[in-house]
């Protein structure tokens, strides 16, 4: 069980016209719930192979995160050890792989294992959520990929931490990662 993300399956309809529909909403009770209000929406696109995006924590913010099209590898860590790494695919693409690991050492960009598949069922989109308090690297692009981002705060710079080293220094006073994964 992994402690920095938690994979969301999100139900697919498929309409009888061809083509498929995957809805998210607010609300405990409402079907394909998200665990929190939504603050604001991004979708981040035109990423190429080699591109490096995120190197960023919250204080705050929540997100999840869809891959529309393509995916991306997620590199997550608490600053306390905790180190895991995810891929996230859109489905009909190479699925959702997960390559966690405790060990610092492995961390370096590499392709993600196949053979340990977090299931990517036909019927469900998978979406990454993506706690507080959790460093965030995302890397190796498939050509194409546009990932959608839900987060459950407005944008405020004061909540995101920039500085690798100012995240190891705050990350050893907080007692755990914060938002939906505290008890």
């Amino acid at each position: 069980m992994n402690t920095l993300y938690k994979i969301i399956p999100f139900d697919i309809k498929h309409g009888n016209c061809g083509g498929s529909l995957v809805q998210f909403q607010q609300g405990e009770d409402a079907e394909n719930a998200l665990p929190f209000s939504i603050g604001k929406v991004l979708v981040s696109s035109d990423m190429q192979p080699g591109d490096v995006r995120g190197n960023h924590a919250h204080h705050e913010t929540e997100e999840i995160v869809v891959a529309l099209s393509g995916g991306c590898t997620f590199e997550l860590d608490d600053g306390k050890g905790t180190r895991e790494r995810v891929r996230l695919a859109a489905c009909g693409c190479k699925g959702v792989v997960e390559c966690g690991s405790k060990d610092a050492a492995a961390l370096a960009p590499i392709r993600p294992n196949p053979e340990t598949p977090i299931p990517n069922h036909s019927d469900t989109q998978p979406a990454l959520l993506l706690y507080p308090h959790v460093w965030r690297t995302f890397y190796d692009f498939e050509p194409g990929t546009v990932l959608l981002v839900v987060a459950n705060i407005t944008y405020d710079e004061k909540d995101y931490i920039r500085d690798r080293a100012e995240f190891e220094r705050i990350a050893k006073t907080w007692a755990g990662l914060g938002g939906s994964a505290s008890p």
